[in-house]
């Protein structure tokens, strides 16, 4: 983070990108565009705006540099501080969110889902209902704007949904400065003499989760749009983390806000569970290993979503090495037996927040159930999941409406 000297000084964000990228044109004609029409659209402040862009020229060539309003942490981070992940907290009332900040004084003695390891499954971490419906609303709200513009996120996911922070531009920098002590690096090379490209020393991210507020007053907001494309020019490869990956990505088929739409199925799942709804884990970047990745992703799919489309079936190669004649699963991976996954509406029912009542998870279970359908086109678009009452009813979007 960064100051800037002006009439008005302020705090931002730098995210510096790589020298002549290809990929960085785009997120500066992207950004300018939003720019453009965000007065138009209250729901563009659930989009980080940027602010400024300037070259820069560094041992590795020209940099450009992107200027963003300051945010307080992701969706992946801040869960770890929150009453129950972390019993120093104080409990985050629902019907009454508190006014104070949070602090990060000791670390979060809960275990966690390890991803190199998917045997393993500890309890989860997640969020207090109120806190997943906003971050729902508000990532939807962002989606809206973009795909109203014309733009695919293309990389959803809970590391790129950030808290706001309140005031942050009444702050002395003493109060924002980085504990460079828990958090330095010196980097070493082993075997060789140091380039001069080399840095000297790294820093580990230390996000500003203590300067958030939970109350009537968050906002949250969809942030990195360097994957990010127009809906009528798509890349052949998309960033998508493999578990969140929509049908059309895995069997290489046209992509469009379809891809977003699906990610954020799988996102109400996580947030409102605290699991992931796909165990998908590529291990190494050889062909066999995608293969291998995609296989299981699909029979989850088959698994936990619906049975496949006979014509989805038919562009899986090796349908016949992971189901039988009659429809039953193989194991394609050498084991005795074939695991087979519980059902979207088990696992829900299962694992869905202690606030959520049977009535609510019927709700909540039928938004799922339409939006995770194979077909892109029968998917609801963000403008129409925004008028069904679960999400409507948070807030009315204005900046200066207040959030229940």
């Amino acid at each position: 983070m960064a100051t800037v000297s002006a009439d008005k000084p302020r705090y931002v964000t730098l995210k510096i990108l790589m020298p002549n990228h290809k990929s960085s044109e785009t997120e500066i004609l992207i950004h300018k565009h939003l720019s453009e029409n965000a007065s138009e659209d209250p729901r563009s402040r659930h989009v980080t705006a940027l602010l400024d862009e300037f070259q820069h020229e560094g041992p590795n060539g020209k940099h450009r540099c992107l200027a963003f309003e300051p945010m307080g942490a992701t969706a992946t981070s801040l869960v770890d501080y929150l009453t129950g992940n972390n019993p120093n907290i104080e409990l985050l009332d629902k019907n009454n969110p508190p006014e104070e900040e949070y602090s990060d004084e000791n670390d979060s003695e809960e275990e966690y889902f390890d991803q190199d390891n998917p045997q393993i499954i500890y309890s989860a971490v997640r969020y207090p209902k109120w806190i997943a419906q906003k971050i729902l609303g508000h990532a939807l709200r962002g989606l809206a704007f973009l795909h109203r513009n014309g733009i695919v996120h293309g990389d959803l996911h809970p590391g790129n949904i950030l808290f706001s922070i309140d005031n942050i531009h009444t702050m002395g920098e003493n109060e924002l400065l980085q504990d460079e002590a828990s958090t330095k690096i010196v980097v070493r090379r082993v075997g060789e003499e140091r380039g001069r490209s080399t840095p000297m020393t790294l820093f580990l991210a230390q996000y500003l989760h203590k300067h958030i507020k939970l109350d009537s007053r968050l906002v949250i907001k969809l942030s990195d749009l360097g994957a990010s494309f127009w809906v009528d020019s798509p890349p052949k490869q998309t960033e998508t983390p493999i578990a969140l990956r929509s049908p059309e990505e895995i069997f290489g088929q046209n992509i469009g806000t379809g891809i977003d739409i699906w990610v954020f199925g799988c996102l109400m799942f996580e947030f409102l569970t605290g699991n992931k709804l796909f165990s998908v884990i590529k291990w190494g970047p050889d062909p066999e290993a995608q293969e291998s990745a995609d296989d299981g992703h699909i029979m989850q799919l088959n698994e936990i979503i619906s049975p496949l489309p006979d014509a989805m079936m038919e562009l899986w190669p090796r349908s016949s090495e992971c189901y039988g004649p009659n429809s039953e699963a193989l194991n394609p991976f050498g084991d005795e037996d074939a695991y087979v996954c519980d059902s979207i509406e088990k696992k829900f029912h299962n694992e869905k927040l202690p606030e959520i009542d049977d009535e609510e998870e019927a709700i909540l279970m039928s938004i799922m159930q339409q939006i995770l359908v194979y077909d892109p086109k029968m998917r609801p678009s963000a403008e129409e999941l925004l008028k069904h009452p679960w999400f409507a009813d948070q807030e009315v979007d204005g900046p200066q409406q207040a959030m229940d």
